[in-house]
């Protein structure tokens, strides 16, 4: 799929877990990089261990999968993140449900948590 996109010239921002992925991402010239499950996978400890091995590459991640409101300061004040990502301000239920007011409060309530950081 990474080819497909990067032949065809569609943005692609590739999921990794392993240093090995980094560096096939790498390979093919791409920096951004999504890391998920990241709060399965060690968090912020672990992408700092990660930035410590790729900080010289220009490599940088967005870490999706267990972010919340309360962690996302954290995450964002690493030098590896670019940006975090997370379903918790749009939950399907609440789409569902029409309940527009608790989507536009968890989304303050994230930016305001960015802001933080």
């Amino acid at each position: 799929m990474v080819d497909w996109c990067l032949y065809k010239g569609v943005p692609v921002i590739p999921g990794v877990v392993t240093p090995t992925e980094i560096m096939a991402a790498l390979a093919k010239g791409i920096q951004i990089l999504k890391f998920f499950p990241a709060e399965a996978l060690g968090g912020v400890k672990t992408l700092q261990a990660l930035w410590g091995a790729f900080s010289h590459t220009g490599a940088r991640f967005i870490p999706t999968g267990g972010i919340t409101t309360a962690n996302a300061p954290a995450y964002l004040a690493q030098p590896s993140v670019a940006a975090i990502g997370g379903s918790w301000m749009v939950d399907r239920k609440l789409i569902q449900a029409g309940d527009w007011a608790t989507i536009e409060r968890l989304t303050r309530e994230a930016l305001a948590a960015g802001a933080q950081a």
